[in-house]
């Protein structure tokens, strides 16, 4: 495996060992996850990470004119359904000053010495949950004007960090979460497009994401700006930002076990909600009163927007009979089990991957892994948590990024406050974290430290 020489900047950890805490602000109220933030940020330094990856709340905090926001309303992702992991546990109208959670946040990061990734759900999940105007403006956005949109607005969320010297505590800056998505997110690309077309198209987005890269590296030259993807496996790669300073990918290589063993019906255009208690497979694990589609959708307010498959995924994890909870849990870690050899592969296989894309297309970047390498969505379910195997891969992907030279490693998407393993499983998330970090203390990947 090919190892990546790293240039960090002054007065940065030499790795990364990331929690992922979305939307923390807000999970604030009594009873939530970030309600005692203060407590976390404790609780995170035991179970040794020393960074937080969060929404950057751009969008949120400033107006078009630079004026803030203040005090905003949110509402549930899903009204009437049931929680999924990571999305915020809203019943009731909640009302929050993003900027001055962040604030607070930042605070803390430099009592505790932690340092925060900011990144944007914006077009992917944030618009969910928030005011209708909010959503309508930034969708009303020509997508060419995006980019620069969110860069111009992140910029002043930073100069407001840089004014109260909390700027230190970030480790990079992302504008967008998953940005090789948005052509199709946004409708650029056409079904029957050419190759050249396609190609020409990439180059385009590319240009955007560029210039509002270049727009905050000018103004912002002691932090360091990143490009965020799903996946090394990119299909155009042409759209990766040259000028990005971090490459965050993500690792989803264990990803399609829950639609092995119950998902994958609802995700077949032919799938009959109406009829799915008769499903030969999935129709056992439903419960007999259930919430149709239609209405998941009319809660929503029938937003086209939304990806169709998380209308799916909500109405399929509303809809589980809790009762058969225990089966899944057993038919998911047999699945696991019996298919780990390709999840190891597939993992592997998305290192070297990684590894030949840097060196093609991002060879000056610093490379981190900040999602992955599963997602479930039910707080009912415990198969990861209680199966070593699980661990033990993960474990294994610790080492094996380390030694190839990323600079951060996050054990798994579902790794902080708001998760069960938090609390009921604390040493998996320690022992993933220190097999990150001794692994990279042992490996020889030269480190440099720089000044920028």
């Amino acid at each position: 495996m090919k190892q990546v020489r790293m240039q960090i900047p002054e007065g940065q950890p030499e790795r990364l060992s990331i929690s992922f805490w979305i939307f923390y602000y807000l999970g604030q109220a009594p009873d939530d996850a970030y309600h005692n933030l203060e407590q976390r940020f404790i609780e995170l330094k035991e179970r040794g990470f020393n960074t937080i990856r969060v929404d950057s709340g751009a969008g949120l905090c400033y107006d078009v004119m630079g004026q803030p926001r203040g005090t905003l309303s949110f509402h549930a992702a899903f009204p009437g359904c049931c929680y999924l992991r990571q999305w915020p546990r809203i019943t009731t109208d909640y009302r929050c000053d993003v900027l001055q959670s962040m604030l607070v946040l930042f605070t803390l990061a430099g009592k505790y010495d932690v340092r925060v990734i900011l990144s944007s759900w914006f077009y992917l999940h944030t618009f969910w949950f928030v005011e209708r105007r909010i959503r309508d403006e930034f969708f009303s956005l020509p997508p060419e004007q995006r980019f620069q949109r969110f860069a111009s607005e992140l910029s002043l969320i930073l100069k407001t960090l840089e004014e109260r010297d909390l700027h230190k505590q970030i480790a990079f800056v992302e504008i967008f979460n998953e940005s090789e998505v948005f052509p199709g997110k946004w409708r650029l690309s056409g079904q029957n497009a050419s190759i050249g077309e396609e190609i020409d198209l990439m180059h385009r987005v590319r240009h955007w994401h560029e210039d509002a890269l270049h727009f905050l590296q000018e103004r912002h030259p002691e932090i360091l700006f990143a490009v965020d993807t799903s996946t090394a496996e990119i299909t155009r790669p042409e759209i990766l930002p040259r000028n990005a300073q971090v490459w965050n990918r993500h690792s989803y290589y264990a990803w399609d076990v829950y639609a092995k063993v119950f998902e994958a019906p609802v995700f077949d255009p032919d799938f009959n909600f109406d009829a799915a208690g008769s499903h030969p497979d999935l129709g056992a694990f439903l419960r007999p009163d259930l919430i149709s589609l239609d209405t998941i959708k009319a809660n929503c307010g029938n937003d086209g927007e939304y990806e169709p498959g998380w209308y799916a995924r909500s109405w399929l994890y509303h809809n589980l009979r809790r009762d058969m909870i225990p089966e899944l849990d057993r038919r998911l870690a047999e699945s696991f089990l019996r298919d780990l050899p390709s999840y190891r592969k597939a993992l592997e296989d998305g290192i070297r991957r990684a590894g030949e894309l840097h060196d093609w297309l991002l060879p000056n970047s610093l490379m981190v892994v900040g999602e992955g390498p599963t997602y479930c969505p039910s707080l009912d379910f415990r198969w990861e948590e209680t199966c070593n195997d699980y661990w033990d891969l993960i474990n294994h992907a610790a080492e094996l990024i380390a030694r190839q030279g990323c600079w951060g490693f996050l054990p798994r998407t579902n790794s902080g406050p708001d998760d069960p393993v938090w609390t009921e499983y604390p040493d998996r998330l320690y022992e993933a974290n220190r097999r990150f970090q001794e692994a990279a203390a042992s490996s020889a990947v030269p480190v440099v430290k720089k000044s920028f």
